[in-house]
Order: structure tokens, then sequence, then C-alpha cells
């Protein structure tokens, strides 16, 4: 397997503790459910990024994935959350900005991982 030396990001590695927060909210310690796999990748990419660790490059690109998914899916996110909460939009407007907010975050981990990536090949 390849590796790769990460430069230490504090930047980066708070959008991913926060994120790996967001998931511990819903996961449960005892059960191998999604929430607690997020939660658990995001926290390894936290340390990752805020100590300058050695990843394996299958790690970055699976990052890389995910996180160019989340922001591409942020537009048809917005658009069920408005048509489900029709009748209260003072709630879909806060969902919709933690939606954009999470959709910034990780275009700039995408264009981040992008560079890790196109180095290492």
């Amino acid at each position: 397997m390849q590796k790769v030396k990460l430069t230490a990001n504090p930047q980066i590695a708070v959008i991913f503790k926060g994120w790996s927060d967001d998931w511990a909210k819903e996961s449960q310690a005892d059960q191998k459910d999604m929430a607690t796999k997020f939660h658990t990748v995001y926290k390894i990419a936290a340390n990752a990024f805020a100590n300058g660790e050695e990843v394996e490059l299958t790690f970055v690109s699976a990052l890389f994935s995910d996180c160019k998914q989340k922001a591409e899916m942020a537009a048809a996110m917005n658009e069920k959350v408005k048509a489900s909460l029709q009748s209260d939009d003072e709630r879909a407007q806060r969902i919709i900005a933690k939606v954009n907010t999470a959709a910034q975050d990780a275009a700039y981990v995408v264009n981040y991982l992008n560079n890790v990536l196109l180095q290492s090949a």
C-alpha cells in the first residue's frame, strides 16, 4: 500500500472534527452502524490533518470521493429540505444553511485532497 505524508492543516482538521462530532451524536458505541463508521473515519481524518500524519493513499482517495459527493449533493438536498419543510420555513432555512456550510467545507477539502492525490501520482 502506498502511503502519503499529510501536511498538518488545522483548517481541514477542524472540518473533519466537526463532521465527526456531528456523527457522534447519531452513533451508538455498541453498534457498527453507518453513523459510527462516519464518526470513526472523520475522527481519524481530523487527527491525521491535525498532526500531519502518514496515511494510506486509499484513505485520502476515499475522503476525496466522500467530500466530492457531499459538495455535489448539496443542491439536491436543499431542494428536498424545501419541499419537506414548506410549512416551517425558519427550520428549513437553518437546515439549508447547515447543508451549504458543509458543502463549502467539502469543496475546500476536495481542492486540497486533489492536490495531495496529484502530488502522489
